[in-house]
């Protein structure tokens, strides 16, 4: 950002800061939050104090003298901090004042950036999870981006935390992460750690499958600790019958020049044709619009047809841009940073969307 003078920050700090982000609903919370490490607000001296749900009626009064001078407050309170309701734990902020959110949605909206419907689209998934990730609640939004900069943007009630975890998504961006691995990394699903060693193994030639094997066990592995919903088990490899659906799916597929096969595939992975399906982090009916992203295409994601049409629309953009099922495939379910660094062999498959390749790839095989 203009103006911003950039502190210098080591692998090892990231490492250490990444790997203490709070995990949305802990118990300990932070009065305080200060943005020091973020671009977007510069202190001298920092003051965060954490608490326990038993003393936090003292810290108000520690929060008075901060703000009062009493305790030699280095910065104001709007340039800083963000103070969490007394009544629901959570911390009230505007979208845009988070470095990440920000940085994305600059990195979006660059000239020749997103010009195109399909990438319009695809910047909204990526905003999606990341904005979700910092917020630190997966049910928040939808984020459109054209409501982005409207008069001062939206806000969101973040759960406490948000500007540590902010603060690391900024940094995982700056290093060239994608919104998928930054989002995984803040909501404690994967580590930087992990994700730095499988990159080393793909740079000494052990190969997408070893790295994609050693980020499925760190997945599984953290995600039992910090997210166990994530290590649930999902939908299984059925077929359900979609015969009420097959006429709105071959004339899509065939308006978009996509196989019938693969929408059929990606439905029953996506829905198991139950067009009333919503995932915990909002994604609606048959093919899993984000409503975000649903916006963009200019669909009603609850109306099955539009829901198959938009969907159906948007995954032909993806396969004219990434040139082939499989990567067209993660970025459906990655988001299409994700998919551009695991086609320049920066990354590999793991978690959620490893499993979920592995699964529409397996419909096909068996109904072509």
């Amino acid at each position: 950002m203009a103006g911003f003078e950039a502190r210098p920050t080591t692998n090892a700090h990231l490492d250490h800061q990444a790997d203490a982000v709070p995990a949305p609903g802990s118990r300990r919370y932070s009065v305080v939050e200060c943005a020091s490490q973020s671009p977007i607000a510069r202190t001298t001296d920092v003051w965060t104090i954490h608490v326990s749900l038993a003393c936090r009626r003292s810290c108000w009064v520690l929060l008075l003298l901060t703000l009062g001078g009493g305790l030699g407050a280095p910065a104001t309170f709007a340039e800083t901090a963000s103070v969490e309701s007394s009544i629901t734990g959570r911390v009230d902020v505007r979208l845009l004042d988070l470095a990440s959110v920000s940085r994305l949605l600059n990195q979006i909206r660059r000239p020749g950036g997103t010009t195109t419907e399909g990438e319009r689209a695809g910047a909204a998934a990526d905003f999606t999870l990341l904005s979700q990730a910092v917020i630190g609640d997966p049910s928040s939004g939808p984020f459109v981006l054209d409501d982005l900069t409207a008069g001062e943007g939206p806000r969101a009630l973040a759960m406490p935390g948000v500007r540590t975890r902010d603060s690391v998504a900024y940094q995982l961006l700056s290093l060239g992460y994608s919104a998928r691995e930054a989002a995984d990394v803040v909501s404690g699903r994967i580590s930087k750690r992990a994700l730095d060693r499988a990159r080393r193994m793909l740079v000494v030639g052990l190969g997408q499958q070893a790295a994609a094997d050693y980020l499925d066990k760190e997945y599984t592995r953290v995600s039992a600790v910090n997210d166990p919903r994530a290590s649930q088990a999902r939908l299984g490899l059925r077929s359900p019958a979609s015969s009420l659906f097959d006429p709105l799916i071959d004339q899509y597929a065939n308006l978009h020049n996509v196989e019938a096969t693969i929408v059929r595939a990606i439905i029953a992975t996506e829905s198991a044709f139950d067009p009333r399906a919503r995932s915990r982090s909002g994604a609606i009916g048959l093919m899993q619009l984000m409503p975000a992203t649903a916006r963009e295409l200019g669909v009603d994601p609850f109306e099955p047809a539009q829901n198959i049409e938009g969907g159906v629309r948007y995954f032909s953009y993806l396969l004219k841009m990434f040139g082939g099922v499989e990567l067209a495939l993660v970025a459906y379910n990655g988001g299409p940073g994700f998919a551009q660094r695991y086609a320049r062999g920066e990354t590999a498959l793991y978690g959620e969307t490893r499993d979920y390749v592995r699964r529409v790839l397996s419909r096909l095989q068996t109904t072509r």
